[in-house]
């Protein structure tokens, strides 16, 4: 997978230009609203309005709409927020280690995205039938998944031959945040209990024995 490039590689000299006081408050108010759009979905307030957004981020409502066109745009950026935290998260696995290492190394960190998204997924949902930017964040989120699913577990689907489609589209469906979300909410499992789940679909699917 290809590196993200660096700034100063985009754009050579950039990183060494400070940014003047106008521009340095800009950039600091729009993270604020960003941050502040974050924090008031992840404590439960799943349709933030500008007045509660620009009073969390301590700004003016103007100046919610002096720095995104509007609400669609900030939940673009909000989306471009989470994508750099979930990176975090991810790590590369070893598509050459046995797969009995594989599947609890992939499903950890599964796991651990799909908790951690699951807030502002909650909220994009009821905003995306009315949003092109949700709406395409989630094909570029699934799209991500797919590919990196497809990754781990080359070996296993190159093996399936022509069930190959019937098998990623079960490792999709059992690794799904919406299967992530019924375990958690529908079943009320803990975080722990939910993990143990879906490594048990994973291995069922693969054919690989439960220790």
């Amino acid at each position: 997978m290809p590196s993200t490039p660096q700034l100063d590689e985009l754009s050579p000299g950039a990183a060494h230009q400070p940014l003047d006081g106008r521009t340095a408050r800009a950039v600091r108010t729009r993270d604020a609203l960003v941050d502040a759009t974050i924090a008031l979905v992840e404590e439960g307030d799943l349709r933030p309005t500008a007045p509660r957004i620009a009073e969390r981020a301590g700004v003016s409502v103007r100046s919610v709409f002096q720095h995104f066109d509007d609400l669609e745009t900030l939940f673009g950026a909000v989306g471009a927020r989470m994508v750099e935290r979930l990176s975090e998260l991810v790590r590369p696995v070893d598509p050459g280690a046995p797969l009995a290492e594989r599947i609890p190394a992939f499903v950890v960190q599964r796991c651990r995205v799909n908790e951690a998204v699951s807030p502002i997924n909650r909220a994009a949902i009821l905003h995306a039938p009315g949003s092109d930017t949700i709406s395409r964040q989630f094909q570029q989120g699934h799209a991500f998944a797919a590919a990196h699913l497809a990754e781990v577990f080359a070996p296993e689907l190159d093996a399936a031959g022509p069930r190959r489609p019937a098998l990623s589209d079960a490792l999709l469906v059992a690794c799904s945040w919406s299967t992530w979300n019924l375990l958690r909410t529908l079943e009320d499992r803990s975080v722990e209990r939910a993990a143990e789940a879906v490594q048990g679909m994973v291995e069922l699917i693969l054919g690989e024995p439960t220790p």
